[in-house]
């Protein structure tokens, strides 16, 4: 299939250089000069697990250009990643996508072939039905449906695993406008992934709304386990971990994200949540359970202080040990860690941070504020507090023996996501959340 993807951001330059490692031909249209300059000397410009090896076997399907007329003219579909940024609201501005439907309305116009216009980048319920298929048409003086096509066709990734998540979706989610347009980009993936993913193919609204619910209804699990985790901490001999390994082997529930630990951060879960909300909102309902699991995310970093500031003077040293938001990745956005760090500078304490990947990230956001550490021992290194935020492998196979001898005598250190509550320690004292206080078993009997 010959198809153009408009946007080469992080996941846009994904997209266009996964369909065409699969054999699709692919022309990928950016604005961004220095982008560009870098993909046609065969480049990686991005930072993404696999991206630089995927892309040395896709160079023969794919091309890149400022040209969006052509590329429209020269394919079957296209596809549209570009930003949208929430607005002070909470809802996603289409500013950026209207711009591309502009240039596209025109082409369309001209253009004797049936042509699919995919648009990728998340947005508000109702966009494709009461903004976007009527300005496509207005611009091109052709009916949707029958001209053209247009479909919404949101990924479900993350940052980090962006290509695995594209090689085997659970489910790839097609609202169309018409049968023939969800046929186009049903046989888009059928032909490309490595599984055989649940094609869900619905209506343009019904389709805008799924985005966003499925998001929220994730984060409701992430909020549900890291209650429960506050309530094992208070329940002596409890073990989050015994708990939700057994709530999640029903298959009415899953174990997918069903884990005591920090919160949920990243470039959507947070700003998906928000626009839910601004959706409701505008229904006038009061989206109750949806408020709860922010309210419960928004205090994981508070939680994390008080542990800190009841066992550690003001002045100490605290080492954090994970920026990034995730493992796998240098995104810090929303990250709680990185919220972490900045709020025990500003109330005294002196902080080294460590992180595989989002160092150089984490400059731009703390600055001078920290100390940046080469290496856990050097993080950790005379702290009174040493924090294991982010579940990085390389934490968990980390010499503790060292660690420990390293850190000044009481310290405590605090495991997010218990990865070493089977370890044991002379010099610290270990807190792993989501663990009652007594040292009783409480895993298998």
């Amino acid at each position: 299939m010959k198809i153009s993807v408009v946007g080469l951001g992080k996941l846009g330059l994904c997209t266009a250089t996964y369909f065409a490692s699969k054999g699709h031909k692919v022309i990928g249209v950016e604005k961004d000069r220095c982008l560009i300059d870098k993909l046609k000397e065969r480049k990686c410009p991005i930072k993404e697990t696999g991206l630089s090896e995927l892309l040395s076997v896709a160079w023969d399907n794919f091309e890149v250009t400022e040209d969006l007329a052509q590329a429209v003219c020269s394919t079957e579909a296209t596809l549209i990643i570009v930003p949208t940024p929430s607005l002070p609201d909470g809802r996603f501005s289409n500013q950026y996508l209207e711009t591309v439907l502009r240039e596209i309305g025109p082409v369309l116009g001209s253009k004797a072939e049936f042509h699919v216009v995919d648009v990728v980048s998340t947005v508000m319920p109702g966009s494709c039905g009461k903004v976007f298929k009527p300005l496509l048409e207005e611009l091109s003086g052709k009916s949707c449906g029958r001209d053209f096509g247009l479909v919404y066709n949101p990924e479900f990734i993350a940052l980090g695993s962006v290509i695995r998540d594209f090689a085997r979706p659970d489910m790839v989610l097609i609202g169309a406008s018409d049968r023939r347009s969800a046929a186009v980009i049903e046989q888009l993936y059928v032909s490309s992934c490595e599984n055989e993913p649940h094609i869900a193919g619905m209506s343009l609204i019904n389709a805008e709304i799924t985005k966003l619910s499925l998001n929220c209804f994730v984060t409701t699990k992430i909020s549900f386990a890291n209650e429960l985790s506050n309530i094992c901490e208070r329940v002596p001999g409890a073990d989050v971990d015994a708990i939700t390994e057994a709530i999640g082997s029903d298959s009415r529930v899953g174990g997918k994200y069903l884990r005591g630990g920090l919160g949920f951060g990243g470039t959507c879960f947070p700003r998906d949540n928000i626009a839910f909300h601004a959706f409701t909102n505008e229904l006038d309902y009061d989206a109750k359970l949806s408020k709860a699991t922010v309210a419960v995310n928004d205090g994981v970093v508070d939680k994390l202080y008080a542990i800190i500031t009841e066992n550690t003077a003001p002045g100490g040293r605290v080492g954090l040990l994970g920026l990034s938001y995730k493992p796998h990745t240098h995104i810090i956005e929303q990250s709680q860690s990185v919220d972490l760090a900045g709020r025990l500078a500003e109330g005294g304490y002196e902080v080294n941070v460590f992180d595989p990947a989002a160092l150089d990230s984490a400059k731009e956001a703390l600055a001078e504020t920290v100390s940046y550490c080469c290496d856990p021992y050097q993080c950790a290194s005379a702290c009174d507090a040493v924090v294991l935020l982010t579940p990085w492998p390389e934490f968990k196979n980390s010499d503790w023996q060292r660690i420990d001898k390293e850190t000044r005598a009481g310290a405590i250190l605090v495991d997010s996501w218990r990865q070493l509550k089977d370890k044991s320690f002379v010099n610290m004292r270990y807190v792993g959340l989501g663990l009652g206080a007594s040292k009783e078993p409480a895993g298998v009997i």
